[in-house]
């Protein structure tokens, strides 16, 4: 099989010839343009338009382990009873966190977007859903893959949760990577940090974002039939997706499904080829609910195949996932609630050039945990728990830059609220975890041949608390301390060799320790009245901070007994970037304040502002880290009246110009966006119409935070139509 052209790759990344390979016309609110032509695996047998609901169960998930049984067997012997006809309301158990720009009180939930605000979003990545909040950026790698940023960190160092346990993909692994999450299934996002964010990641310096999908029920459920369509001009998008659920005497189910399709996306120096996607996914889950708790079951798969700017590359993904979930209320005198979660995940995705497969990367595991909510105790409430994860992370063809890894993960935490009197409050948390990863013998050629097998263990140790004082009704003060540690992951270890999403040949360092720092956070918030926002300013300062430093360019392979591709000078030519730890500095500033023009029961205006600023430096070097969002300003004036909703919004991004070395500026730009909704009847049924305008002056615009934002713009113009319809 013909290897990767790693030049022609290269050539497709510089803005002067982009126009050559990649631009297909100037066409902005529309117009034709290439589909993806990865053949898809639908079965033929069923018709296109229910092509949504159909669920791939062509590959087995992978083997339980001990653990992995045990907790199946503790859940299935759970005793739910269900003798109460009478519908109950059961809440999962969560330790109330630390919102992005909001208040944090003991009773505050963690940021979360839901309902008619994450419908309104014009977002194709789970970045996009995140990226308009102030402290959060998009790592945009094309319109279809973005992790969230928050505050500088991305990666391993913030964690992305499906309903409480890991995602299982390989998003971390490389920007070009999409997070196995469609946002057309998500119900609700939650951004977490502090104590809060402790219950599921010892690196939260960043933050966690938890994906709620509501694919198993906790409590039984209304008959329900929605379906939701959508359609956009800038990336040509067509998608539509159907929720079904309802309940039946004990049992409460789910059933949801997409289908979803974009063109080659239009920007403002014309449509850019080869980001042109295809996805399907769909899901059901069943639960038996009683007035004493639930168990329930859910399986999903994800089918996707997008272009990621490379010309004739593109990516085939494929997920399919089981997830359990139980919870028992007041199982003992001193606990509120027991609850389990278990995720098994087979998750593969195939790069094509020209239609053949070149790199195969797959990840196979499980992760589970056990949360013991406690009785309040005086003042004292809270949460600790156990989790445990196995994931097996393969790398095979001509981007096996990394070694068979196999990745174990145990942890214990805890977070608390305790009053300290009416108007103060400690909120606290822990966690404990013990990390390995294991590299198989790798017969490769690169910057070392052939390395052995290894092993590296860690055991990360992590601490948050904050007091939050109520100054009066109306304002409170919080300050934080966190200490966190985070083990290396294997691609920071063990990497040799070129990558394609990073456009470099990167080297690990089996040496490598934790990763470790610290972070101070002063907030200021007010909640009530015609006038509410917070304000806050942090400080992250690393001892250790794992991060990819410039060393020259890659080996010259040509003179192996396996000869390969010279990466120091020629067509073949790569930046070598080096896993290194070096201490770093992290500190900016979030603000919101929203005005109440008018509340009245028909009638409602609001005013807001929001602004971020962020600094990021190697402190050995005070040379700038990489990829750092610049800060921006904006406002938004919004409306509701009479079944109608507006908004206009308009956000200023500074220009970039501290950067690293291999990094280019970045010039400012003005985003410009309006939305409007309209709530209705449609053959007696609940009826909800939006359209949504973005980049309204087709601004030519570059994500400071992306590896390609030299070569792709953010999208042109565009024009997008949704219609919700509840039956």
């Amino acid at each position: 099989m013909e290897s990767l052209s790693w030049s022609r790759m290269r050539r497709a990344r510089n803005a002067s010839e982009w126009m050559e390979s990649g631009v297909e016309g100037d066409s902005r609110m529309g117009g034709g343009s290439s589909p993806c032509n990865y053949p898809r695996t639908a079965n033929p047998m069923i018709p296109p338009c229910c092509s949504f609901l159909q669920l791939y169960c062509n590959k087995e998930t992978p083997p339980m382990s001990p653990f992995h049984t045990a907790f199946l067997l503790a859940a299935a012997t759970l005793t739910v009873s269900a003798q109460e006809p009478a519908p109950q309301k059961l809440k999962p158990v969560v330790i109330k966190g630390s919102a992005i720009g909001g208040e944090i009180t003991a009773v505050t939930p963690p940021l979360r977007l839901s309902g008619a605000g994450l419908e309104a979003l014009s977002a194709t990545t789970l970045g996009d859903v995140l990226a308009d909040i102030p402290g959060v950026a998009s790592s945009y790698f094309g319109p279809n893959s973005g992790r969230p940023v928050i505050r500088g960190l991305e990666g391993d160092r913030l964690k992305i949760a499906q309903n409480g346990t890991s995602s299982l993909d390989a998003s971390s692994a490389s920007p070009d990577h999409a997070v196995s999450l469609d946002p057309l299934t998500i119900r609700e996002v939650q951004v977490l940090r502090g104590p809060a964010a402790l219950l599921y990641s010892s690196s939260i310096l960043g933050g966690v974002v938890n994906v709620i999908d509501n694919r198993i029920p906790v409590e039984r459920l209304p008959r329900a039939f929605t379906l939701f369509g959508r359609a956009g001009s800038a990336d040509g998008l067509r998608s539509l997706s159907a929720l079904a659920e309802g309940s039946a005497g004990d049992f409460a189910f789910h059933l949801d499904g997409f289908t979803k399709s974009t063109t080659d996306l239009s920007t403002p120096i014309g449509r850019i080829a080869d980001t042109a996607s295809d996805s399907q996914g769909a899901g059901f889950g069943v639960s038996r609910v009683g007035p004493s708790g639930y168990v329930g079951l859910s399986y999903s798969g994800l089918d996707s195949t997008y272009g990621v700017t490379e010309p004739g590359v593109e990516i085939g993904l494929r997920q399919r996932r089981w997830d359990l979930a139980c919870s028992v209320n007041a199982p003992a005198a001193a606990l509120k609630s027991v609850s389990y979660k278990l995720g098994v995940s087979d998750y593969e995705h195939s790069e094509f050039d020209g239609g053949v497969a070149g790199s195969t990367f797959t990840n196979q595991g499980w992760d589970a945990r056990v949360d013991f909510e406690l009785t309040k105790i005086g003042a004292l409430e809270g949460v600790v728990g156990v989790q445990s994860g196995r994931f097996d992370f393969a790398v095979t063809g001509d981007e096996a830059f990394l070694p068979n890894t196999r990745n174990a993960n145990d942890a214990l935490f805890g977070s608390f609220v305790q009053s300290l009197s009416t108007d103060s409050r400690l909120r606290y948390g822990f966690r404990v975890e013990s990390a390995k990863v294991s590299a198989d013998a790798w017969t490769h050629e690169g910057l070392v041949s052939n390395p052995a097998a290894a092993s590296a263990s860690f055991t990360p140790a992590s601490l948050a608390l904050a007091w939050v004082k109520d100054l009066n009704a109306q304002w409170s003060t919080t300050l934080s301390l966190t200490r966190t540690e985070r083990a290396p992951n294997f691609q920071e270890l063990y990497a040799d060799g070129p990558h394609m999403g990073t456009d470099a040949y990167e080297v690990g360092d089996r040496t490598l320790g934790k990763e470790k720092g610290v972070g101070l956070e002063l907030e200021l918030a007010k909640t009530r009245g015609t006038i509410s926002g917070s304000f806050s300013v942090y400080y992250n300062r690393f001892s250790s901070f794992i991060a990819q430093q410039a060393n020259g360019f890659g080996p010259d392979l040509t003179g192996r007994a396996t000869p390969g591709p010279n990466y120091s000078s020629g067509v073949d030519q790569l930046a070598r970037h080096d896993f290194v730890s070096v201490p770093a500095d992290f500190y900016g500033a979030e603000a919101k304040v929203n005005f109440q023009l008018q509340d009245e029961a028909t009638s409602k205006h609001g005013l807001e502002f929001f602004g971020d600023s962020l600094r990021a430096s190697n402190r050995d070097t005070s040379e700038a880290l990489p990829r750092i969002s610049p800060g921006r300003v904006g406002a938004a004036l919004h409306g509701l009246q009479s079944g109608w909703s507006w908004r206009l919004d308009a956000t200023y991004h500074l220009a970039q110009d501290r950067f690293a070395t291999d990094e280019t500026p970045t010039a400012g730009y003005t985003m410009v966006g309006a939305s409007f909704g309209h709530d209705f009847q449609f053959a007696g049924a609940p009826a909800r119409f939006t359209l949504r305008l973005t980049n309204l002056f087709d601004v030519e615009a570059r994500n400071a935070s992306s590896f390609i934002k030299d070569a792709l713009p953010l999208p042109g113009r565009g024009l997008e139509a949704c219609l919700k319809l509840s039956f």
